[in-house]
């Protein structure tokens, strides 16, 4: 079921599975103003709903272009709400670009640890093997 949507975010819970998932817009497209807000949405659903697994399917989302500093921020921001959720495992689909994939897995990692988050994430390249493990 949708639980939101809009030009930039489209949010699909199954509350059969507890999974939520965000597919995420171009954030070249629209900035990091926009990243921002999407990604508050995405962390507010997740609390509000009680959501535990939840898929991000950034497979369009390029960030190469974002200043780095701006960038750890609103990453480090999205995952410190997540914090405060009950989330146990956080899937990302990721996009074709290696070093996009990288400055992303690094960032990734960085705010974990510095946060202590309580939930696993794990990058994949398709939606069906992030399903997958989500469900597992």
């Amino acid at each position: 079921m949708i639980i939101y949507q809009n030009g930039l975010l489209n949010l699909d819970y199954n509350p059969g599975t507890d999974v939520l998932i965000a597919e995420l817009p171009n954030v070249v497209e629209f900035g990091v103003p926009e990243l921002s807000r999407v990604l508050t949405l995405v962390a507010e659903h997740t609390c509000n709903y009680d959501i535990k697994l939840l898929l991000l399917d950034s497979s369009n989302v390029l960030v190469d272009q974002l200043e780095d500093g701006a960038y750890k921020a609103v990453v480090g921001e999205f995952l410190a709400k997540l914090t405060r959720s009950r989330l146990k495992r956080l899937a990302r689909v990721n996009s074709a670009v290696a070093s996009h994939e990288e400055r992303v897995l690094t960032v990734t990692s960085e705010a974990t640890q510095r946060l202590g988050a309580p939930f696993r994430i794990m990058t994949f390249s398709g939606r069906d093997e992030a399903l997958a493990w989500l469900l597992k």
